[in-house]
């Protein structure tokens, strides 16, 4: 008698294969189109960015010179850092020193919304190693001891589905090899800083920071990591919470610098 060879169904295939088997099907049915410009793709691209897109994202790298403690970008200066900025002379911040990849327009704020109001968390897994470039211009993986992202409130987390922030510095400590630390919270609900003014920013989150973990922070230096960074209220309190339970030095990296 002549055997006839078992077809393998979906019940045989490990959760892997079957999500790529659905994901190719997907794909003929519907092919996968940027996620910034809804150009079909040639060729599976693991971020959803057309050619193009990408290329316009990495000329948005914000270039020397830059102000030595807050990171803004000062064109007119010949070195790097250049001087503070007139906000930093005004209120010097306490972090030690900020850094962004790029500047908060065009495709660069397409991926960040597209990543927090768009549920597209693998954009993480993008902007993670270009926040990786921007680190490796000003530090060095040694000069840190963890990696804390700023934390959302929890109805806000809830609402969402998940804080953009810590995917950028889970992203970001995998890269690095940098360790995360979950030690900070937020205190209460605070409004979205979009649409306020400078004054009513730095009000706004004044407080807002708790850390959580405090022996968790004692003694160590820290990278503080969020999104985008306009005036740095939001990483200047939060920042504030951590050296007040104790971290000896906290710095700031961000995906994207905004500019009132």
């Amino acid at each position: 008698m002549v055997s006839i060879p078992r077809v393998a169904t979906p019940r045989d295939l490990p959760d892997s294969a079957i999500r790529k088997l659905l994901d190719g099907v997907l794909n003929l049915v519907y092919p996968e189109a940027c996620v910034l410009c809804g150009a079909p793709l040639s060729r599976s691209r693991e971020y959803g960015l057309c050619g193009g897109c990408w290329h316009r994202v990495l000329e948005l790298r914000i270039a020397p010179p830059r102000c030595a403690s807050c990171g803004l970008p000062l064109p007119g200066f010949d070195a790097d850092p250049a001087p503070l900025c007139l906000e930093c002379l005004r209120r010097l911040p306490p972090f030690s020193g900020a850094r962004s990849w790029g500047h908060y327009s065009a495709q660069l704020r397409g991926v960040i919304h597209a990543l927090k109001f768009g549920g597209k968390r693998n954009l993480a897994e993008c902007l993670g190693p270009l926040m990786a470039a921007a680190f490796l211009e000003t530090w060095r993986k040694g000069d840190f001891d963890g990696v804390v992202a700023v934390p959302l409130y929890r109805s806000r987390k809830l609402e969402r589905g998940f804080n953009q922030s810590e995917l950028l510095a889970a992203s970001l400590g995998r890269v690095l090899g940098i360790p995360r630390i979950r030690a900070l919270g937020r205190t209460r609900p605070t409004p979205p800083q979009v649409g306020l003014g400078d004054a009513d920013r730095w009000a706004n989150v004044r407080g807002a920071f708790e850390c959580t973990l405090p022996r968790g922070v004692v003694g160590k230096r820290l990278l503080l990591v969020d999104d985008v960074m306009t005036t740095g209220a939001t990483v200047s309190s939060a920042a504030g919470a951590l050296l007040g339970a104790g971290a000896l030095r906290v710095s700031v990296l961000t995906a994207a610098r905004a500019v009132l």
